[in-house]
Parts: structure tokens; C-alpha cells; sequence
């Protein structure tokens, strides 16, 4: 069985990737697209439509800084901000597909409506694709799939007692695009994390009040962290996840109630730090305090012109926004091959259905990390050709379905409930593992100890997964070693002298250096 011709639904993030993906390893990748251009969730539309998926509004930003969500081997332009507005962001996206010639390899405005397999999948591995292209259906046959459409394609949209009597407006935070329609209006924002907050944030600078209410809370996490640097150089790095998780989060509490009481801001979440989901916002506390926004408890019901919530109390509303997240869909697949309940989710290692006689299905993007997820998706699509020409096999069905098992019941001990929500590094390290990627401190202990260094103790950039492997990037190490020069240099318009970034304490550097190195001695 040979893979030669690849199918690609969606030329977003994660399709993007795929595509590219696809090319190093000289495969045949044809892409459909439902949309008028690349970009998936970064195409800004200034009015609402009947999109079901998610949309950018107008204020959004990126939670993760560049250098950790550009992809491995294509930075950012130097004089990009650390953290980038939305509408700037799909630039990127567009230059990469530019740079690594995608585009011919898109077919846009063609909704991909049934994957089925072909009757002689038993045999084959191929699939039959369904595709709507200017209301001419058109079927094709392909060797393999790579679904790319995602977490972010259907709204979930909850219903509580009574919201079908509201006289107020309900909407999904899906269809917000700026404050400009609750100027001079109460709003209620619903959820807890990044786009609740957001929205907050925004609309409170023209709406008469603003209330964002939350069932459990939320540990809000700002962009900067210590030292003013961006916060994700420091949360993920390779060392740090051979620390215990009670040190790194006492830690990382102590860091953020320096700088921000939750409890007196009424955010604190009822679940401990790392076991929950995450807000990230910079301004939802000034708001707060300024009077702004208020936060409160859960719904308990609506009325004919407001919000009873589950702590008694009541306000009068004029829109409700849901800022409740999407649903896990892929329509055009039947559902035994990727499921509609995260409870029922049977993708081995998040990318391949797991029961399939073939591993000719690489779902990309069907995860969520806490930080950047490009990266992420990237080493997916580079795992997944790899099974595809043969270079890499999956386990037996059994143990497959085993680990699936154990990776759910794991995930649902610390949350409380079915999610995808994971650290990038171990993640994307697996990964790499699994093509011969993953950067080793110990090889470049004794030719390059400053590149070992960076690669454990400094961010754990994706141009790491490009020293080595399949297709490495010259540019790599420079890119690992120009890191903090590459932030200062886009902020520090003004000079004033050179900045004296720090990892550790220097003698404290040494001594877990040397530590390591007579660990390494007596390994030997």
C-alpha cells in the first residue's frame, strides 16, 4: 500500500502545515477549502455571518508570544510585536503559504461535505471525497486524509430556564466584533477563559455596566512575566517539566499574586492551578477595579429582562454574550472515526483514529495545548507523513486504545471533566521523538554547550524540532540563540543600553550544569 495523493480539508493553521508537510516528503497534497482565502479562524470579517465556526473580533490578541507560535522554520519579521493583533497575524500565515508555495495546492471556495471510505478499503486504505465547489458536487478518490478543520469549527451555544423569553439579544461570542453594537448597554459575558475575557475588557469601554459571569472561576495569567519578558519563554521550557508540579506551581502562584489578588477581584477559580483552564488577559483587573466589570457566580436563569444567577442576585441585561467555547465536529466523517464526545474520542496520540485497519487518517489540529498551538499542529502533520510513507509505524490497536484510555482517565483526574488540554512541550517532544526531531541536551553537551543549555533551560522554541530529523533548518540555531535580542529589538524603540535577560542565577546555573554533567559521567 503506497500513499502518494493526500487530502486536506481546511488551509488554516493546521491545513497549512499539513500541506507543507506533505510536499517535504515529495506526497501529492490537494487542499479544499470552504473560505475565500487561507487563514481558517484568523480571517477577520467585519460583519457577522452565517458562519457556524469561530471568527476573530476585533480586539483580539495573541496569548502566545511569536517566537513560540511561529512555526519551526519560518520567523516572524523582526519588527513584529511580541504579541500580535489578530488582523496582523493572518500576514504571517499568508507569507508562509507564499514563501513554501501552498497556494497552488488550494482549492478555495469547496466545502468538503462526505469522507467515506472506498469499498476496497481493506485492502487500499483509500478514501472517497465528497466536495462542493460552486454547487457542482465532485467526487474524488484519495490514498489518504488529513482533517484540519479542528476545535473551532462548530459553537458551543449552552441554553439555561427561561432564555427563550429573554427580551434582551443572546449571542456567541463567535458573532462579536467589537463594542460599538452595547454602547451605553448592561452585558453579560459567560465563560472563563481567553475570549470571555477579552470581551470584557472590550465591551466595558462603551457599555453602561459589564458582568462576566463564571460556574468555577479562572486563574487569569498575564503576557508579561518576570523580569517584563513574555510570560511563555519562562512557563515552557524543557527543564521545567523535570521539576515537581508543586514547586512550579507554588511558584508560579506566588509570581501571579504579586501581581494580582483574585480572591479580592472575585476570580479565584475552585480548582488548583494547572488543573484548570486558563484566562489570559492583562487588563481584566483594572476594569474590575475601575468599576467596569463585575465579576459574578454562574446562571441560574434568565428573565424577561435579565439574569438571576446561582448566588441569588440579579441585574438587568441588554445582551448576554456566550463566551463558551466550541464544540469537537467533523461533520463530514462518520462518527466512529472521529467522535462527537471527548468522552468517546479515540485518537491515538490526538491525531490517528485508532480502530482503523490503516493509518491512512491523520486528524491535525484536534487538540488544545496551553500555549501555542501552530507548533503543535505542525509536529503532528510532520509525524503523521512520516506513518504515511512508511518511516514510522503506530503500535498495535490494543495498546493504542490502551494508552487512549489511560491519557482520558489521567486528563479527567486533574480537570474534573473530559478536555484536551495539555502542556506543548512533553507533547511536542513525544512527537519528535517519534521521527527523530527532539533536540538532545546530551549531544550538544561537549560540541555546543551553549546551544545543550539553551535547549533545556531556555524556551523550548519550535525551531528546536529543526536541528535535527527530517529536514532541518540552517537558520535553527540562530534563531534558538538570537531569542531575547529578537523581543528586545521589537520593543526597545528608545534606546537604552543593552538587556540583561537572566534564565537563573548564574551560580546557580553552574551548579545544576555541573550536576548534570557528572550525572551524564556516572550514566556512562
Amino acid at each position: 500500500m503506497v500513499v502518494r495523493r493526500v487530502c486536506v480539508i481546511g488551509a488554516g493553521v493546521s491545513g497549512l502545515v499539513a500541506i507543507k508537510s506533505c510536499l517535504e516528503e515529495g506526497l501529492e497534497p490537494v487542499c479544499f477549502d470552504k473560505n475565500e482565502d487561507i487563514g481558517g479562524v484568523w480571517i477577520f470579517r467585519d460583519e457577522t455571518d452565517s458562519n457556524p465556526g469561530s471568527a476573530l473580533y476585533d480586539c483580539v490578541v495573541t496569548n502566545s508570544s511569536r517566537q513560540m507560535m511561529c512555526y519551526s522554520d519560518f520567523s516572524f519579521p523582526r519588527d513584529t510585536p511580541p504579541y500580535i493583533p489578530g488582523k496582523a497575524l493572518l500576514k504571517y500565515y499568508q507569507d508562509y503559504a507564499e514563501h513554501f508555495r501552498l497556494r497552488p495546492h488550494i482549492q478555495f471556495h469547496s466545502t468538503v461535505t462526505r469522507v467515506e471510505k472506498t469499498e476496497d478499503f481493506a485492502k487500499t486504505g483509500q478514501w472517497r471525497v465528497t466536495v462542493l465547489h460552486e454547487g457542482e458536487e465532485t467526487v474524488h478518490v484519495f490514498d489518504a486524509i488529513m482533517p484540519c478543520t479542528g476545535f473551532f469549527s462548530i459553537i458551543n451555544y449552552p441554553m439555561y430556564p427561561g432564555q427563550d423569553e429573554f427580551q434582551g439579544t443572546v449571542i456567541h461570542s463567535n458573532e462579536y466584533r467589537g463594542n460599538k453594537h452595547v454602547t451605553g448597554k448592561n452585558v453579560v459575558v459567560v465563560g472563563g477563559s481567553h475570549s470571555a475575557g477579552d470581551i470584557s475588557v472590550d465591551a466595558s469601554l462603551t457599555a453602561k455596566q459589564v458582568y462576566l459571569s463564571m460556574r468555577k472561576g479562572t486563574w487569569v495569567i498575564t503576557r508579561s512575566g518576570p523580569g517584563g519578558w513574555p510570560r511563555d519563554l519562562f512557563m515552557n521550557r524543557r527543564i521545567n517539566f523535570l521539576l515537581p508540579e508543586w514547586y512550579r506551581r507554588n511558584a508560579m502562584k506566588k509570581e501571579l499574586f504579586s501581581k494580582m489578588n483574585m480572591d479580592n477581584l472575585g476570580l479565584r477559580c475552585d480548582r488548583e492551578l494547572f488543573c484548570s483552564e486558563v484566562m489570559v488577559n492583562d487588563l481584566i483587573q483594572s476594569r474590575i477595579f475601575c468599576g467596569k466589570v463585575k465579576a459574578k457566580t454562574g446562571i441560574d436563569h434568565f428573565t424577561k429582562t435579565g439574569i438571576v444567577f446561582t448566588d441569588g442576585t440579579e441585574v438587568d441585561a441588554d445582551v448576554v454574550i456566550f463566551a463558551t467555547g466550541y464544540k469537537l465536529r467533523a461533520p463530514y466523517l462518520d462518527t466512529s472515526i472521529i467522535q462527537e464526545e471527548l468522552k468517546d474520542l479515540e485518537l491515538y496520540k490526538y491525531v490517528f483514529p485508532a480502530r482503523l485497519e490503516h493509518a491512512t487518517c491523520a486528524c491535525i489540529g484536534f487538540m488544545m495545548t496551553v500555549g501555542a498551538h501552530g507548533p503543535a499542529f505542525e509536529l503532528q502533520s510532520r509525524w503523521a507523513v512520516q506513518v504515511f510513507k512508511g518511516n514510522c509505524s503506530l503500535p498495535p490497536i490494543p495498546k493504542m486504545l490502551g494508552e487512549i484510555r489511560f491519557v482520558r482517565q489521567m486528563v479527567y483526574n486533574r480537570y474534573g471533566k473530559h478536555i484536551i488540554f495539555i502542556p506543548p512541550i512533553p507533547y511536542q517532544d513525544s512527537l519528535a521523538a517519534q521521527i527523530g526531531a527532539l533536540p538532545s541536551f546530551k549531544r550538544y553537551l561537549f560540541t555546543d554547550p551553549a546551544l545543550a543549555f539553551r535547549i533545556l533551560f531556555g524556551p523550548a522554541l519550535p525551531c528546536s524540532y529543526r536541528l535535527v530529523g527530517p529536514h532541518p533548518w540552517k537558520g535553527a540555531r540562530s534563531a534558538i540563540m538570537e531569542v531575547w535580542d529578537v523581543y528586545s529589538k521589537a520593543t526597545r524603540t528608545r534606546d537604552v543600553g543593552k538587556p540583561k535577560p537572566n534564565y537563573w542565577p548564574l551560580p546557580l546555573q553552574v551548579a545544576v550544569l555541573l550536576a548534570l554533567v557528572a550525572l551524564l559521567i556516572f550514566a556512562t
